[in-house]
């Protein structure tokens, strides 16, 4: 699969908000939420043809593209550079918070060491 294929077509995204949600949406909005959920779709792909290989499969199974979904869109299992960068993406506010839950948690953990 070339990386340039579009899985999710603009065209595709534009017809469903008018013809389902009965508005428009801007051509940005619509380029915009194509490319996300292009990258994404073949990331999941990706990450299940892996897990096919690894098994010595040709075939991407279910087993293949449940995990590589979850971390994508439930954000289970994510390592430590993918937190990392989910992290990033926050704003001042949201990195205060999550500084002050780090914080609390190695407290109470300390706690129970004591």
């Amino acid at each position: 699969m070339p990386e340039e294929m579009d899985l999710v077509r603009l065209n595709a995204i534009k017809s469903y908000v008018k013809t389902v949600k009965h508005m428009r949406i801007s051509d940005t909005a619509a380029n915009d939420l194509r490319i996300r959920v292009n990258d994404m779709l073949k990331t999941i792909l990706t990450e299940a043809t892996v897990s096919a290989k690894s098994e010595k499969r040709s075939t991407v199974m279910p087993r293949d593209t449940e995990p590589a979904a979850d971390r994508i869109f439930v954000g289970k299992n994510l390592n430590a550079s993918e937190i990392l960068r989910e992290i990033k993406r926050q704003g001042p506010i949201e990195l205060g918070q999550v500084a002050k839950l780090i914080s609390d948690y190695i407290a109470a953990e300390k706690a129970k060491k004591e």
